[in-house]
């Protein structure tokens, strides 16, 4: 119960004011010791009680008194039991023991216990969020930072006076919440559950490429740990439908540190790979959730073919070439035109022209300072239509003409160029458009990157181009000037148009060895980027995230387009989802943006998933397409079996509340005093500003004034 208060002003003269007082107290008895005329003993008393009173009030109020209430004006003290619902209450303390969440239970009817006729307790459960946020099924999470935020703005937060929170303290999302419990304003109690004990092994994270190409070795790094004794060899596997892929054996370095296993596996078969990475349980362990983790990962059906065809060797072609080649991969051809006729420099011993057939394995075509009139009009046309199905190509303009030579072929009129009036631009700087930095960046630290950008040298020869609406420009140039490298959509494929020439210089860099790394980087990284053809279907589907941790949200994403590769929207877009059981479920979609629709799927246990989505729009069919994704049995939730009791006495002390084990809730309570355990809202009212003290000093000063009057005093 908050008591109101009133508080002087520091520096009032309260020493003289009490003389001062007793003074008024004399004067107010003086002004009435007289017995002419004669007056009631009551009527004098009331008579002379109003005018000592006027005159202290008036004498105080030269103190600035204020005074201090609980806001809304009441008193009473509200604590929120901010209670743990996440998947780590569910662990349980010791091996064959209950779970988290029956002692936090327990713990919160202490904590009403030991407050009941001081406190009122309000119990408001989180996980991911509140629980009036979060659905029921939410449970992946624990955001004690996010839900601390929640509760500010929530009914019960505004009338709380103190936060407990009753949690293990394994906090694995969301804000910091040692700062939204700063920001709340009120003093924030921790009370762990859980205990440190029992022995565990975890198999903590997977590092592994996001694809993978049949054939091919792919690395897969596992990380584990382990509470036993430094030095027990821990047997790491990796399996796919029962079958084991891979293993290795790891010491385990005690202490809680993590043990890497290094494995490779060679995929069989393309499509989505789910490889799972799994240590055996020991005996008396606490949990056997977290001794396997998955990974998913897309496997290409091979290596990548790139085709170049050029009008001869030339320095940007050698490093280009030398670029891709340094990439596995990617299975490099290229065809050269010389005064002879033309050589395949990975073929020495052939000497054909370029055909239709030489397409057929390529996801990739470069075509290097050559016009369509030196090769095959056949090629030209099966060029073309290579490009519209899917394919990507990349054309270097090399030196003058530049790109305009590519106006002659059978991709001329998807290859008109806006030319600015001028003449030919002998040079320009790169300077990187900054929306496309995914394809753009030089290295994994932005600042550097973009420094080895302002120093890479110029690209010359440009011809005086502008983008038409549709192109992207990738590259521009530094000031004022043609672009030096865009993208333009033809068909189902790409077009990377290079200007100028030159590219070899931009592995002339100050940092030596590692500009030579950077520019070789890009080029295999446009190449890949050009061998995914845009959306050929109308209808798309795929999942935010080919493997999710159980208890997590999974979202589908859908994109529809029109035979013209447009957006459609206002379509119906359905699906039916088969789970690992055999049982189907519907499926809707909710429009988004123009074209794209999105589908949230909760509560879906471990396995995987295979979704058919269709796109209707009044009676007509549009499209169908289907993908698949996987749910992993490990969360956050379990990766870590142990309390984190400093997670809870940051926020605790950060607030000035107490950090206490949920076996001492009840004494904590009862011990308590109500300072610390909540902090009141209060207002302050200056009572020498108040109208309402006047009216009264001036009230009793009339009513005092009068009743003298009517009984004939002077």
């Amino acid at each position: 119960m908050f008591i109101p208060s009133i508080h002087l002003a520091p520096n009032a003269p309260w020493w003289w004011l009490a003389l001062a007082s007793i003074g008024m107290l004399a004067l107010g008895l003086w002004a009435y010791a007289f017995g002419v005329p004669p007056v009631a003993a009551w009527v004098r008393g009331a008579l002379r009680a109003m005018r000592v009173t006027a005159l202290l009030l008036l004498l105080w109020l030269l103190a600035q008194p204020v005074w201090v209430r609980a806001q809304g004006g009441g008193g009473a003290t509200r604590v929120v039991a901010l209670l743990d619902r996440s998947n780590s209450m569910r662990l349980p303390d010791t091996p064959g023991g209950g779970p988290r969440a029956a002692d936090a239970e327990a713990a919160v009817e202490a904590l009403r216990a030991g407050l009941r006729g001081r406190a009122t307790v309000d119990v408001v459960r989180f996980a991911a969020g509140l629980e009036g946020d979060t659905a029921a099924a939410e449970l992946g999470a624990t955001a004690t930072g996010d839900a601390l935020s929640a509760l500010a703005r929530s009914p019960e937060g505004r009338q709380a006076t103190g936060v407990v929170v009753v949690s293990d303290g394994s906090v694995n999302a969301g804000a910091d919440p040692v700062r939204a419990a700063r920001a709340l304003g009120l003093p924030v109690h921790a009370v762990l559950v859980g205990a440190a004990a029992g022995a565990d092994r975890v198999v903590a994270g997977i590092d592994a490429s996001a694809t993978a190409r049949v054939g091919e070795a792919t690395p897969v790094r596992v990380r584990v740990t382990s509470s036993e004794p430094r030095g027990t060899p821990l047997r790491v596997r990796l399996v796919e439908g029962g079958r084991e892929l891979a293993a290795a054996t790891v010491q385990a370095p005690g202490g809680g540190a993590e043990a890497t296993a290094e494995l490779r596996v060679t995929p069989a078969r393309p499509g989505l790979a789910v490889w799972t990475a799994e240590m055996d349980s020991l005996p008396g362990e606490i949990t056997a959730l977290n001794n396997a983790r998955q990974v998913a990962l897309e496997v290409a059906p091979g290596r990548l073919g790139v085709m170049i065809v050029s009008g001869g060797l030339n320095w940007d072609l050698a490093f280009v070439r030398r670029a891709l080649h340094a990439d596995s991969s990617l299975r490099v051809t290229t065809w050269t035109h010389e005064r002879t006729g033309w050589r395949v420099l990975e073929e020495p011993s052939r000497s054909a022209a370029p055909t239709p057939a030489d397409l057929r394995r390529q996801a990739v075509v470069i075509l290097d300072a050559i016009s369509p009139r030196q090769v095959d009009p056949a090629f030209d046309q099966a060029l073309a239509r290579f490009v519209r199905d899917g394919g990507g190509v990349m054309l270097l303009g090399g030196p003058i003409p530049g790109i305009t030579r590519y106006r002659a072929g059978a991709l001329g009129a998807d290859l008109q160029f806006d030319l600015a009036a001028g003449s030919i631009v002998p040079s320009a700087a790169p300077a990187p458009a900054p929306d496309a930095s995914e394809l753009t960046a030089w290295d994994d630290d932005p600042a550097r990157g973009e420094q080895a950008w302002r120093s890479a040298a110029p690209l010359t020869q440009l011809v005086p181009l502008s983008p038409s609406a549709g192109d992207r420009v990738l590259i521009g140039a530094a000031g004022s000037g043609p672009p030096l490298a865009l993208v333009r959509r033809i068909g189902r494929g790409q077009a990377l148009i290079v200007n100028g020439t030159g590219l070899w210089r931009w592995s002339l860099s100050p940092d030596g060895d590692l500009g030579a790394a950077r520019g070789e980087r890009l080029w295999r990284r446009f190449a890949r980027w050009l061998a995914e053809p845009v959306q050929g279907e109308p209808l798309r589907v795929r999942p935010e995230r080919w493997l999710t941790p159980d208890g997590e949200t999974v979202r589908l994403f859908a994109t529809l387009q029109d035979a013209s590769f447009q957006p459609v929207a206002g379509a119906n877009v359905t699906g039916e989802l088969r789970e690992p059981g055999g049982s189907v479920r519907r499926v809707t979609f909710a429009p988004r943006a123009a074209g794209s629709y999105v589908a949230e799927l909760k509560g879906l246990p471990p396995g995987r998933f295979a979704v058919d989505a269709q796109a209707r729009r009044g009676g007509t069919a549009l499209g169908r397409a289907n993908s698949e994704f996987a749910i992993d049995r490990w969360s956050l939730e379990t990766a870590r079996t142990r309390p984190d009791s400093a997670s809870m006495a940051a926020m605790a002390a950060a607030t000035g509340g107490d950090l206490v084990p949920a076996a001492g809730v009840a004494a904590w309570a009862r011990g308590i005093s109500p300072a610390r355990l909540a902090r009141h809202s209060t207002v302050s009212i200056r009572l020498w500003e108040s109208p309402w003290i006047f009216a009264l000093v001036v009230g009793l000063l009339g009513i005092e004034w009068a009743w003298r009057r009517r009984r004939g005093m002077p």
